[in-house]
């Protein structure tokens, strides 16, 4: 298979006898022109399509197979995450096509996800200058500028890009995200919103929704979020917010489990992890821990701790249990293999309380 293949040469290097004998002076147009048509004639003899850029100092020469467009070729690179790669195919079809907006797009892009954010800002605002309504690039630019710590550069680009075009779920997100970073709920949660309305399939804007809804909190919005978190969590299982959209469901629970009493403590859970000790020490270690395994795969789908309803079963338990009895149950193996282990609760008081029961 036939791939792309780039070089420079120096023009010290290149023999002048293949050009025309009016096209041997270095530097002019026509010795420009007769380069460029020496190397575009030599390539399509071996059936590949060249791009060919000179300078003052050198030959710049990219290859490409025949029937592939330069620019659709490296967006196919840059789906399957070629970015180190397609960078200097994209600089080399910027000198050809110095003013192609999809090519500096593309670069600055590119830049910006290698952490070259000032190149990527120098490309990303030549589009703009030629495309003022240019919106992914006026995201693209707010995106590199918050990467280098410019919140207020950011939020200006963010804002031109919705100015550019209102419907921009990108846009609105990025938006969002910086206001809620600086604790404007209110406007994240808006922009936020308008971002699922736009982008309803993508797992970071309904993760993002969900966490604007929490922070601005109410009854209302923290049951919605609970929602759209438990989507995150069913539709996007392998996405990196899912394992958030897991933590914070039980902290979530964590909070309105404790709301419920007077003192935050809850007798009800004691008694479960009184139950789980006892039958921790009954069934021994191993057991142990292969009850604990079960409910922490049962608990990636999300416990629903609140409903008090015995609906789940165990194949390493007998019996039905409620989704916050195998929380304490899965919380008290927790602390016995490993207390440093992270179980997504917080039910110390409760343990302690049941622990000092367990002695007597």
């Amino acid at each position: 298979m036939k791939t792309t293949t780039h070089f420079s040469l120096p023009l010290s290097r290149f023999d002048l006898n293949l050009l025309p004998s009016d096209a041997r002076q270095v530097g002019t147009p026509n010795f420009n022109a007769a380069v460029i048509a020496h190397f575009t004639k030599e390539y399509s003899s071996k059936d590949s399509i060249a791009l060919v850029s000179v300078d003052d100092a050198e030959i710049f020469v990219t290859t490409f197979p025949r029937g592939t467009s330069p620019i659709d070729f490296v967006l196919s690179m840059l789906q399957q995450g070629q970015i180190k790669e397609s960078i200097p195919l994209l600089e080399m079809i910027n000198k050809v096509k110095a003013d192609d907006i999809q090519t500096l797009y593309n670069l600055g892009i590119a830049y910006s996800e290698l952490g070259q954010l000032d190149e990527a800002i120098i490309r990303l605002k030549r589009v703009v200058k030629l495309e003022p309504n240019h919106s992914h690039a006026w995201t693209g630019i707010g995106v590199a500028y918050e990467r280098l710590g410019n919140q207020t550069s950011a939020l200006e680009a963010f804002q031109h890009a919705i100015s550019a075009n209102p419907k921009d779920g990108y846009a609105h997100r990025n938006l969002g995200a910086q206001y809620l970073n600086s604790g404007i709920y209110l406007e994240g949660l808006s922009h936020m919103r308008k971002a699922r309305t736009a982008l309803p399939h993508d797992a970071q804007t309904t993760y993002g929704l969900a966490c604007a809804l929490e922070l601005v909190g109410g009854e209302e919005n923290t049951s919605e979020a609970d929602e759209l978190y438990k989507v995150v969590i069913e539709r996007w299982p392998s996405a990196p917010f899912a394992e958030n959209a897991r933590t914070a469901r039980t902290q979530m629970a964590q909070k309105s489990l404790r709301a419920k009493t007077d003192t935050g403590f809850r007798p009800d859970v004691m008694m479960y992890i009184a139950g789980a000790l006892e039958t921790f020490q009954k069934v021994g270690p191993k057991k142990r821990q292969e009850i604990a395994l079960e409910i922490a795969l049962l608990g990636q789908s999300g416990l629903d701790v609140h409903d008090s309803e015995q609906k789940y079963k165990l194949k390493t338990l007998p019996g039905k249990f409620s989704g916050l009895h195998l929380l304490a149950v899965m919380y008290t193996a927790f602390k016995q293999i490993d207390p440093t282990l992270d179980s997504g609760a917080d039910f110390q008081q409760e343990f302690d309380s049941a622990l000092s029961m367990h002695k007597l």
